[in-house]
């Protein structure tokens, strides 16, 4: 390999002025493809799993350069690399792109290497701005298709090769590509944590939009002042109008994602309830009975006689109201 080449490549993407810089406080990073990723055990002596050292090595994944699928020779751990990050884990798709950045190596430890390293991941980059996937498939993975013959021939009566098909963009073993998910309308000051399934957790506020800008106001900003906190914990995604535009990002919709928890303070949420019946819990739901209506249909002991006769001038209460109980009372003197 030639220093001058100007093609970025993992070895000249570390090549240093000066040899005695240390490779791995260069600090530099660079983007790849995902080509494999280790999440189920294999008996292969070759696969990810086995040489990632089995159950050690789970979320590692096998890369490729962008434009060059060759590694380095020099480089003893391959095009292999580990998670940065052990504790907060953004598994990548295959054919989506991560940056690498090399870092110290156990083998420090292990063989007594002091110049040891090993390559770790960041997030994949967001090629699509989607919450779901962000893949960026080499140009070369499959030109073939279905239109193999011309419009010309195929105007003369020469049909078309149906065994020519072309192969179906692979993400993974068991992800299914979901055109309908969208990501989550921002407010200000919001902190969001998507998941690429319609799940998510919105740390947020509440954010009274000005006359102008009502139509991406929140559910939950119709009453209240700005900067009421609110958190919402949504698992699926509402079904209702995706076919609408599959860009344009949504609010939660407690009445329609599939379960939710909201925290609020203060807010007013527009749920449509399921059950008024809440006797087991000993609260009444039933709405505020229009006592006017009751009157009207209270029936009469005697319809020949008139109210005014009817009317028991002696009687402390009339029959569609109630004393209530004071025999639970607390009584205090001041």
């Amino acid at each position: 390999m030639s220093i001058n080449n100007q093609n970025p490549t993992l070895g000249n993407t570390f090549i240093r002025s000066n040899p005695s810089t240390p490779l791995i406080g260069s600090g530099k990073m660079f983007p790849v493809r995902v080509i494999d990723i280790s999440l189920s055990s294999s008996s292969n002596p070759q696969s990810l799993f086995q040489i990632t050292k089995g159950w050690w090595g789970i979320g590692a994944i096998r890369f490729e350069l962008l434009n060059e699928g060759s590694t380095p020779k020099e480089f003893p751990q391959g095009n292999i690399a580990l998670p940065l990050d052990s504790n907060f884990k953004k598994l990548p798709l295959i054919n989506e792109i991560v940056f690498i950045i090399a870092g110290p190596s156990l083998r420090i430890l292990e063989e007594g290497d002091v110049e040891a390293i090993d390559f770790y991941y960041i997030n994949a980059v967001s090629i699509w701005n989607s919450s779901h996937a962000n893949v960026l498939p080499s140009l070369n993975y499959n030109k073939s298709s279905n239109d193999s013959i011309s419009l010309g021939n195929i105007d003369k009566g020469i049909e078309n090769n149906t065994d020519n098909q072309t192969e179906e963009l692979s993400l993974g073993k068991t992800f299914k590509d979901n055109g309908s998910i969208r990501n989550l309308y921002p407010n200000e000051g919001d902190i969001i944590i998507e998941g690429r399934f319609g799940n998510s957790l919105r740390f947020g506020s509440t954010a009274t939009q000005p006359s102008g800008s009502l139509e991406i106001q929140s559910p939950w900003s119709t009453t209240g002042k700005n900067g009421q906190p609110i958190t919402i914990l949504r698992n699926g995604q509402s079904k209702a109008d995706i076919d609408f535009n599959n860009w344009y990002p949504i609010y939660e919709d407690i009445q329609n994602d599939d379960s939710s928890i909201y925290l609020t303070s203060g807010q007013t949420i527009p749920i449509k309830l399921g059950s008024t019946n809440f006797a087991s819990f000993g609260v009444d739901a039933v709405p505020v009975a229009n006592t006017t209506k009751l009157i009207q249909d209270s029936p009469l002991d005697n319809s020949s006689i008139s109210n005014k006769d009817l009317d028991d001038v002696n009687n402390p209460y009339d029959i569609i109201n109630q004393e209530p109980d004071l025999s639970t009372e607390v009584t205090s003197s001041i």
